[in-house]
């Protein structure tokens, strides 16, 4: 038989979680249970938000209290009216990056209008456009910071998720329910494996077997989702066709590691036939106007707040070692054009002489090289080296690359002339934007990569890109600095 139903835990070649005490009601209610659970935290989110902004005000006695609860009462239902049209109840399988650009414009338009509608029916007397303002600045931090931590919460209390089946071929379904088990802030909670070896080239199989054991499925776990893996995009309407009516609702999953471009598809409908169309967001002409606005704005902020520890780095590098204290190094930057990187020393001066007589005589060590392009132990590393290079400090000076306009904050990382040929085709994307001091492969494992999963990263970077996308990258790098994951 084609199709293999796996429903307990030990037939499946991996750990789920245990089962939960009233489980039962929890999975059949999961999704009415995480909606219910954000909008709580997003109204304790909104009314904490106000109250601390309440008694920033300057004029106490001037305010109003009880015109403020009606006030907060109308913001309030916008605000969960607003985010239940972006999809953010439950925010079932939405990016984290997705989810914040979301709360972000929701939340901003909600108190855009509060504020607007004071102004036009004159009621500063009874509001304060301050306490709003500051409310508002408030809950773009509340909101997004509580839902994490409650999402967190629920998910040690194993209290967060959706049960849902993947069905698919069985190496793929496994390896799937493994990634969203290790994810489980996407809500998505594997409970069995739907074994289907079944596609389009294959001789058909017993179609009301398999729908049998899909409803058993189902029922058993009270699952209303399926996740179903194509490996070839001609069995979707066979797929669709099979498990329309066994499921209220099915994903089709497919692994962006395989040869199908599909990141940042959008659909377009055209009535009786289907578009898929491939957005590549940084190539439009208003994404990089708004991206250099941004750059420009906080890197010459940051210059100035930072301006004393690179002196007192300057400093520690001259006493540390003879030569310059700035390295200046040729990579590749947009459009292909030469591009002089500026970073800390963090080498010997016969750094090139020290390598190449390493790796001459130790073949792991050129064999690590050959592959990640980079070296755990690096003999050319001074001691003041070692620690910049742990918290990416020497990293630092390309803020002026920034300025200049020859990198951005965020975007593939330079490489290095010499490298252009193993980029192989995704070069091409790489030339057309500007480097970057932090990029998605900073944030995703970093030195713990391949070389050619930093390219695929640096295109899938520029397909997605979003403002919200580098607000996520930068603070991720931060997290990833402070614990100094894959730094070397």
């Amino acid at each position: 038989m084609a199709a293999e139903l796996l429903t307990g835990i030990n037939d499946i070649t991996f750990t789920l979680p245990g089962k939960r005490k009233g489980s039962i009601l929890f999975d059949k209610y999961a999704r009415s249970w995480m909606i219910g659970m954000l909008m709580l935290a997003d109204f304790g989110s909104l009314l904490a938000a106000m109250v601390a902004a309440f008694y920033f005000r300057l004029s106490p006695d001037m305010v109003n209290d009880s015109a403020y609860d009606q006030l907060f009462g109308l913001l309030a239902i916008m605000v969960l009216i607003l985010f239940s049209r972006k999809g953010l109840y439950p925010a079932v399988g939405m990016h984290y990056v997705d989810e914040l650009g979301q709360i972000v414009s929701s939340t901003s338009l909600a108190f855009l209008v509060m504020i607007s509608v004071t102004f036009i029916f004159k009621n500063t007397q009874y509001y304060s456009r301050l306490i709003l303002i500051i409310a508002w600045a408030l809950s773009l931090v509340f909101i997004p910071l509580i839902r994490y931590v409650l999402r967190r919460i629920l998910i040690r209390w194993q209290l967060w998720g959706e049960p849902v089946v993947i069905i698919g071929e069985y190496s793929s379904a496994t390896k799937l329910c493994e990634y969203f088990t290790l994810n489980s802030g996407l809500g998505l909670r594997p409970v069995a494996v739907f074994r289907d070896d079944n596609s389009s080239d294959k001789k058909p199989m017993d179609f009301n077997e398999t729908e049998r054991l899909a409803k058993i499925q189902a029922s058993k776990y009270s699952i209303k989702t399926a996740l179903i893996v194509i490996d070839n995009l001609n069995d979707i309407d066979l797929l669709v066709e099979r498990f329309r009516n066994v499921f209220q609702r099915l994903i089709l999953i497919k692994d962006k590691q395989g040869r199908f471009g599909l990141d940042s598809l959008v659909s377009l409908d055209f009535l009786d036939i289907l578009g898929l169309q491939v957005k590549n967001n940084l190539y439009s002409a208003s994404a990089k106007f708004l991206k250099r606005f941004i750059d420009v704005l906080v890197t010459v902020f940051g210059i100035v707040i930072l301006s004393p520890l690179l002196f007192l780095i300057a400093i520690m590098i001259k006493i540390d070692s003879p030569g310059k204290v700035f390295y200046r190094q040729i990579r590749l930057g947009k459009q292909g054009r030469p591009l002089v990187l500026l970073k800390f020393r963090t080498m010997h001066q016969n750094a090139d002489d020290l390598l190449s007589n390493e790796l001459a005589r130790d073949p792991k060590l050129k064999n690590e090289w050959d592959r990640y392009q980079k070296l755990k132990i690096d003999p050319r590393v001074t001691r003041v080296g070692r620690i910049l290079r742990k918290f990416s400090l020497d990293e630092l000076p390309q803020l002026w690359n920034v300025v200049r306009g020859e990198m951005s904050l965020v975007g593939p990382r330079p490489i290095m002339v010499s490298q252009r040929e193993i980029y192989g085709k995704i070069i091409q994307d790489y030339v057309q934007v500007a480097p970057g001091i932090t990029g998605l492969w900073q944030v995703s494992g970093r030195n713990q990569t391949t070389f050619l999963r930093r390219a695929e990263l640096d295109r899938e970077y520029i397909q997605r890109w979003s403002p919200w996308l580098d607000i996520f990258i930068l603070l991720k790098t931060i997290k990833v600095v402070l614990l100094q994951n894959g730094a070397y």
